[in-house]
Parts: structure tokens; C-alpha cells; sequence
């Protein structure tokens, strides 16, 4: 498997990858994963599954990621799947399957499916297996690639709900970010230049017009970027910097009681491929805010998880929090949530893995 990052890494992509790669370990049908990072930029606190290699020296850079690569090229043993963790690693995963006549997987998310350069949209003609994280995205890679969507095997992100759980509110937490009883908005993400479409801005937007009606309201945003400072820019122009807090990049072990100081968690996103933040929030019982326009359609179950807005309507993101902090609700997890656990993630993996060793084992016995 070659992966932009997993095991030390942070964000949606890595936690699929990761969660991919504990899946496949369990799998009758995987004997042994090799994983090639092209990037660990945290210590890897994680346990590696038993069954997974993860070859710390190709995250050593460009040149050393393709040189680990090509080690693989003189082991006798040949795969029977090469997995493409990310759209951009599609050249060379192509390229190593088909000199070691390997089966080829690619694994889609969202951003990366938008647009992707000519050269990656002619090979991915030329895939035989793919999976995307949501519906949302399999579509828009079937309408660039010319693939079938029927090819294309849907598998969400998952969330350990032993762990994300509701909980109290943690004081000294609450105290560093100047919360104390304030009435939270909560959005966690990269701030990335790039990555504009989560939402951050609209609700930024919506700031006065909500504190109008909720005095005490603050907005935290959990994550950082290149585009941080444009945002806090953004909130002081519209007088609202005292009520907008940027936590900045948090460490794993604190995202859960970060998730328990909101009363709401809004992403109000118009090009999220799936969105496993949503399903964070709802499993700590936080009332959630997501968007119809992409996939956190899906993650929220077209509205049964969580509530649905069209981002480019001010007026009903305001309404939807309006709507939940006047509800005020004992804070409860939806049991609906238990869609996204591990036990399911991992029996879809298993479901595609059997999938894969029947086509390999075909491949074996047809006459060349």
C-alpha cells in the first residue's frame, strides 16, 4: 500500500488509512501489508498491526520514498495487490503494478477526486479495483474517469465509540481557551488555504447575527493553517475577534474533550468528501450541523444523525443553531451513529478484501 500518511499522522486521511490498515490485518485473506508512507510528520504513538510492515524509511523524502518502492521491485515473492492510498501516489502505485503484474487498488477521498492533473486521469482508466469514502465521491471521480459508478466500492470512515463518548465539560480546558459557561460552536479541521470549504468562513459570517440572539456565544475553531490568518483577519473586521478562538493544532489525546466543550459542532462544508469529524461529534453526543451539498450528506445520514444546511444560505445555518442552542437537550449519542464503528468499517473491508482475492485468484487461473 502506498499512502500519503497514516501512523503519525493527522487528519481524516491518515485516520482512514490507518483504520484500513488495522482492517486488513484482521482479513483471513491478507497474509502481510507493506506500507509505504510518503510522509510520518508526528511521532507514531499507535500500535502497527501485526500484519502491516510500515516502512518508516520511505517518508525520508520524495527520492527516498521512490527508492523504497523499487526495493520491492527485486523481492521475489510479487504482491497480488498494490493499494494507491491517495490519487496523487497513482503514477508510481500504476507504474509498480504493472511491472510486477499486481492487481491495482485506488483509494479516493474527496479533494483530490475534484480535478486531478491529465496524466492521473488517463491511469485511472486503468485501475482494477476502487474505493471511495462516500457516494459523493465516487461520483465525481466516475464523471471525470469515465468508470462506472457500480464499479466503485463505497466504504465511510469509521469512529471508535469506546472512546469518542459524551462527557462533562472539562474546566481547565474550558479556562485556556476563555470559554467559562459562554455557549460553544465548535468546528475542527485544517485551516488550509486549499481547504476553504469547510465551512469556517460562513460560520465566521454568522457570528454577529447569532450573538445578537445568544449574547454569550463563542465560536471555537480547532485546527491550524496556511489560511489562519485570513480567518482572524476576517473576525476582526467583523468585530467579532473576541468571540472567535483558534485553538491551533491539538494533540489526538485531547480531541475528545475538545469535542465535549461544544454545545453544537457546525461545518457548514460545500466539498468534504465524507467528513469523520461529524461522526466524532455525533458519537460524543454533540448536536451536529453539516452540509447537504457534499458528503457529510452521507456521513449524517441524509439528516438522521445530524442536521442538514445549504452552505450558501446564511439564513439557514443561523436558523439550525438557533434551532439547537433553544433546544438546549440533554446531551445524548444517537444510537444511529453506531453505522460508522470499527465492527462495521472492518467487516467492509473484509467483505472487499474477499472481493480482491477472488479476482487475483481468477487472474491466476485464466490462460495468458
Amino acid at each position: 500500500m502506498l499512502l500519503s500518511d497514516g501512523f503519525g499522522g493527522f487528519g481524516g486521511i491518515a485516520k482512514f488509512n490507518r483504520d484500513f490498515l488495522a482492517a486488513l490485518d484482521s482479513c483471513e485473506a491478507v497474509e502481510r501489508v507493506h506500507a509505504l508512507p510518503r510522509l510520518i510528520p508526528g511521532p507514531i504513538d499507535e500500535t502497527i498491526p501485526e500484519a502491516v510492515v510500515y516502512d518508516r524509511k520511505a517518508a525520508a523524502g520524495k527520492l527516498a520514498f521512490m527508492m523504497r518502492l523499487a526495493s520491492h521491485l527485486s523481492v521475489r515473492r510479487r504482491p497480488n495487490l498494490v493499494v494507491c492510498g491517495h490519487l496523487n501516489l497513482l503514477p508510481a502505485a500504476w507504474s509498480y503494478a504493472r511491472m510486477r503484474g499486481a492487481r491495482l487498488a485506488l483509494i479516493v477521498h474527496g479533494l483530490e477526486a475534484r480535478a486531478p492533473r491529465q496524466s492521473v486521469r488517463w491511469l485511472a482508466r486503468d485501475i482494477d479495483a476502487v474505493i471511495a469514502v462516500s457516494r459523493h465521491t465516487a461520483e465525481m471521480y466516475a464523471a471525470w474517469s469515465g468508470v462506472a459508478l457500480e464499479r466503485t466500492f463505497v466504504l465511510p470512515n469509521c469512529v471508535d465509540l469506546d472512546r469518542f463518548v459524551p462527557a462533562e465539560r472539562d474546566a481547565g480546558l474550558a479556562a485556556r481557551y476563555g470559554l467559562g459557561t459562554s455557549r460553544v460552536l465548535l468546528t475542527v479541521g485544517r485551516l488550509s488555504a486549499d481547504e476553504r470549504y469547510k465551512g469556517v468562513d460562513a460560520v465566521i459570517e454568522a457570528m454577529p447575527r447569532l450573538l445578537a440572539r445568544f449574547p454569550d456565544l463563542k465560536y471555537l475553531v480547532v485546527g491550524d493553517g496556511s489560511d489562519r490568518s485570513r480567518l482572524a483577519a476576517r473576525s476582526v473586521t467583523l468585530g467579532v475577534a473576541d468571540r472567535v478562538v483558534f485553538a491551533g493544532r491539538i494533540a489526538e489525546a485531547e480531541k475528545v474533550a475538545h469535542y465535549n466543550l461544544a454545545d453544537a459542532y457546525v461545518m457548514p462544508s460545500f466539498g468534504e468528501g465524507f467528513g469523520i469529524v461529524l461522526i466524532e461529534a455525533a458519537a460524543c453526543g454533540v448536536p451536529v450541523i453539516g452540509s447537504r451539498a457534499d458528503g457529510s450528506r452521507e456521513a449524517l445520514l441524509d439528516g438522521r444523525l445530524g442536521r442538514l444546511v445549504d452552505p450558501h444560505r446564511d439564513n439557514e445555518l443561523v436558523d439550525a443553531v438557533t434551532s439547537v442552542l433553544t433546544a438546549g437537550a440533554q446531551r445524548c449519542r444517537n444510537p444511529l451513529v453506531r453505522t460508522f464503528s470499527i465492527d462495521n468499517f472492518t467487516a467492509r473491508v473484509a467483505e472487499w478484501a474477499r472481493a480482491q482475492s477472488h479476482a487475483i485468484a481468477v487472474r491466476a487461473d485464466t490462460p495468458a
